[in-house]
């Protein structure tokens, strides 16, 4: 929202809007949703999900998707979204200027960009910073996720052919071998294992699943484990980082400022946003 000097701050949801456009933060939390866009929205999930959806019908149908997913819904489709779970989303609406047409009337999800991957996670740092947010440096990535979601409408963005060989039975095998050794020694041979694969073509085929190497997302789980402890103001900053699987206190703040651009203690104190209605 603007301020009345026209400067963006920060709000619930950890908002940014200017001109043409809005970028949401949406935290990880139990949400249900419906409702019919008014314009075209983008969105970027962080982590997967779990729930039950359905776009322009009554029909819901139960959904698992992976992380690091773009998507694209058009506006006037009626969305229906629910999960018990959730996980941190990015929503960016767009205004068109004028004569400008819309980027499609079909919509996707769960499309590994790795050009998007990388303006989500930029966008999110910024969105996450206390204080004022950077108009123009968020309008940068705001745009480069618009312009990726239009490579996919148009077809000329093309995913990698081994990303189907991470079916979303293997991810799941993957993701719950992470969350139960989270905390413990966990290697990229021990995931390979689990499915009966070598440690390098498991790599190359995660990595063209979820955009990210295993390693990068064994990361990614370990601060997002440390991001829900850290809403109990009742446990330490060294225990959260024992039970979320860093070496230490130190180690994790480290991670935190190189992944979300903000300390612990920061974000811990940022808690000012709420759960999707």
């Amino acid at each position: 929202m603007r301020d009345s000097t026209g400067q963006i701050v920060s709000r619930p949801r950890r908002c940014g809007i200017a001109g043409a456009w809005c970028a949401e933060l949406l935290p990880r939390s139990p949400y249900r949703a419906a409702y019919t866009p008014d314009l075209p929205v983008v969105g970027f999930a962080f982590e997967g999900q779990i729930g039950v959806h359905a776009f322009a019908s009554d029909r819901k149908a139960a959904f698992r998707a992976g992380p690091n997913g773009l998507a694209y819904v058009p506006a006037g489709c009626d969305v229906y979204s629910q999960s018990k779970i959730g996980g941190e989303y990015l929503k960016i609406t767009f205004e068109p200027k004028h004569g400008e047409p819309r980027p499609g009337s079909r919509r996707f999800s769960d499309v590994i960009d790795p050009v998007a991957i990388d303006a989500a996670q930029r966008l999110r740092r910024l969105l996450l910073a206390r204080g004022r947010i950077d108009e123009l440096q968020c309008e940068r990535f705001v745009h480069t996720l618009r312009e990726r979601a239009v490579d996919v409408l148009s077809g000329s963005s093309v995913e990698p052919a081994a990303r189907s060989w991470m079916t979303p039975r293997r991810l799941r095998l993957v993701d719950d071998l992470i969350e139960a050794r989270l905390d413990a020694r966990l290697t990229v041979q021990d995931l390979a294992g689990a499915l009966q694969l070598s440690a390098g073509f498991f790599c190359r085929a995660f990595s063209a699943g979820v955009g990210k190497a295993p390693h990068d997302h064994i990361i990614d789980r370990r601060v997002s484990r440390a991001r829900s402890l850290l809403r109990d103001a009742t446990l330490d900053l060294g225990a959260i980082a024992q039970a979320s699987g860093f070496a230490s206190h130190a180690h994790m703040t480290a991670t935190f400022r190189k992944r979300l651009g903000v300390t612990p203690s920061e974000l811990r104190r940022n808690f000012d946003y709420t759960p999707r209605a």
